[in-house]
């Protein structure tokens, strides 16, 4: 069986945790390298899944046994680590948002055309066992009718989990190196929207601020709402919040349907559905690791593209989407 040599470059909590154990159990993969800027992750992982290790994504570049890359660094370094393994040949899957604007976003997309290998964006979203149990249920099983009418999104992260990702000089507060935290952690779910609904995003109205929290070292927190239209006439409601106590953190979408039904995903485990007929009747979806925000369907998918010379189900095109929405939502964005 032929195998697709990848090194996972960048090695935090996505990287190390979900796309490096992803790749090493992929039939069709090979975890030729890890590559991480600090020794002793990468030494960790290299050790862990037996593979090559690289300090530099340009010792990494000579490795030809590397044929495609999982890009997992920080946003602002997504461009340069994009753009030289792209113009070295190699096919890249990239966390999101693409770059740190729309503007270098596209800059990415056009050097992938060009040099024609395969850029997918990491929208892992659509790949959620979770999701895709309820796409199902809107399209065969019908239970929204016609389709919602309009959808209500909550993301909570607790801030100790932020404070002890992203200290106050990170990088992710900077929204001149890095859109802010809203840019980076939305394009998920307007992606989301998109394809539960087969439908474009049409208009965005949003609010949002972040404020300093000094009980966890002047680190920040935020706070953010935005109101959508799309092209089926769907209404949606994002509630996204990286300011609330411990244990807190929740992930929850309701979808009204235009026959009075409520359908409800609770974080990746729980789907409940309420009409007038039964009060409530609850769904249980049972996945673990990195299978449960679908991170490996997604490597899994891209790897099998890249063998078989086709053009993955997410486009760039998705991508630069998401990426504008994003932008559009922190450009309302203010600092206390």
């Amino acid at each position: 069986m032929k195998q697709l040599g990848v090194c996972v470059v960048g090695l935090g909590f996505v990287g190390g945790q979900a796309h490096a154990p992803s790749v090493n159990k992929i039939k069709n993969a090979k975890l030729v390298a890890v590559c991480d800027m600090n020794d002793k992750l990468a030494s960790k992982f290299s050790e862990k899944y037996g593979c090559k290790k690289y300090l530099s994504v340009k010792d990494a570049l000579r490795d030809p046994e590397i044929e495609a890359a999982i890009i997992a660094v920080p946003t602002p370094f997504h461009f340069d680590v994009a753009m030289s393994f792209i113009k070295a040949k190699k096919h890249v899957l990239l966390e999101m948002p693409l770059g740190v604007s729309l503007a270098q976003s596209k800059k990415i997309v056009a050097a992938a055309r060009k040099a024609k290998v395969t850029l997918m964006p990491s929208l892992n979203f659509r790949f959620a066992p979770i999701y895709q149990e309820v796409k199902r249920m809107i399209e065969k099983d019908k239970v929204l009718g016609k389709g919602p009418a309009a959808i209500h999104y909550r993301e909570y992260i607790s801030a100790n989990l932020l404070a002890a990702q992203w200290p106050p000089t990170s990088w992710a507060w900077d929204k001149k190196r890095s859109g802010g935290p809203l840019f980076t952690l939305s394009v998920w779910s307007i992606d989301l929207f998109r394809w539960l609904l087969n439908a474009d995003l049409k208009q965005l109205h949003a609010v949002a601020e972040n404020h300093k929290l000094p009980k966890y070292g002047g680190t920040h927190g935020y706070m953010g709402y935005a109101v959508m239209e799309f092209t089926n006439g769907t209404i949606v409601s994002g509630q996204y919040s990286g300011g609330v106590c411990k244990n807190q953190t929740l992930v929850q979408m309701e979808l009204i349907g235009e026959n009075t039904n409520i359908l409800t995903a609770v974080d990746t485990h729980t789907i409940k559905l309420n009409s007038d007929e039964v009060h409530e009747t609850v769904k249980k979806i049972e996945v673990s690791g990195p299978k449960v925000w679908g991170h490996y369907q997604e490597v899994e998918h891209f790897v099998d593209c890249v063998l078989k010379g086709k053009q993955p189900r997410i486009t760039p095109e998705d991508g630069l989407i998401a990426t504008e929405a994003g932008e559009k939502i922190a450009r309302m964005y203010r600092q206390l």
